[in-house]
């Protein structure tokens, strides 16, 4: 019974003084207090803690105040009451729960074909419309990493024709760009501002290239972080001259 009273948020004290009241009834600290065998003032401010959890109730009694235990019908209509208002935030609880325990997956791959693998990704997870970004990766640059390149890429570019998937690119001023990419558009930066960097981001993935021997991608599956990389791009899209 103790168990379950405290489901209701009472103390191991509290409920000893709830229980000996429901024995007392009607009852003041003092005789409750020597019910309980806890000081009068413990006792007291008990009370007053159990007026506030909805457990007992004051009455004036020969201009004294006195207390009465909640009868034990109230507190099914008492958990009834804390189960709706818990329902109605549940939804709220569970969005934040969504945001903050989002599983960000890290997956790596390295090797000549890297940027094979991520072709392939990119058509198996878009949808029509669907945009993808990309940053620092030109002709001249997927000549070093993959010399078979253009057989993949004619392949891709035919998905993203039939998917109607959009390509924005920033790449060198001066880089090489590729001519069959009807459904992409391109901007330029100086040299300086691509520096090393390069990355893809598209649905909730980025795809980041570490260029050597061999050359590796790291693969990111996380909403908040393909957003960030997002807001990047856009902010150097708008900072690119076409």
């Amino acid at each position: 019974m103790q168990e379950e009273l405290k489901e209701f948020g009472l103390t191991e004290n509290e409920i000893k003084i709830y229980l000996a009241l429901l024995k007392l009834g009607t009852s003041n600290p003092a005789e409750i207090a020597e019910k309980t065998g806890f000081s009068r003032s413990y006792v007291y401010d008990a009370l007053e803690r159990l007026l506030e959890k909805e457990m007992v109730s004051s009455v004036l009694k020969n201009n004294k105040k006195h207390y009465v235990a909640t009868d034990p019908k109230r507190l099914q209509q008492l958990a009834e009451q804390r189960l709706e208002k818990i329902q109605k935030i549940i939804p709220a609880l569970e969005d934040l729960q969504k945001v903050s325990k989002e599983e960000i997956k890290v997956e790596l791959h390295r090797g000549t074909y890297v940027y094979k693998t991520l072709l392939r990704d990119i058509t198996s997870v878009l949808k029509n419309n669907d945009e993808v970004l990309i940053f620092g990766i030109d002709d001249e640059t997927l000549i070093k990493l993959d010399p078979h390149y253009h057989t993949h890429l004619n392949i891709y570019f035919n998905i993203l024709k039939k998917k109607n998937i959009k390509e924005k690119v920033i790449v060198k001023r001066g880089a090489k760009i590729l001519k069959e990419a009807k459904t992409t558009s391109y901007r330029y930066l100086s040299k300086e501002s691509i520096g090393n960097t390069a990355f893809e981001v598209y649905d909730d993935k980025v795809a980041i290239f570490l260029w050597g021997k061999p050359n590796h991608l790291i693969l990111i599956e996380n909403k908040e972080v393909a957003d960030s990389y997002r807001k990047q791009f856009e902010m150097l899209w708008n900072m690119a001259k076409s």
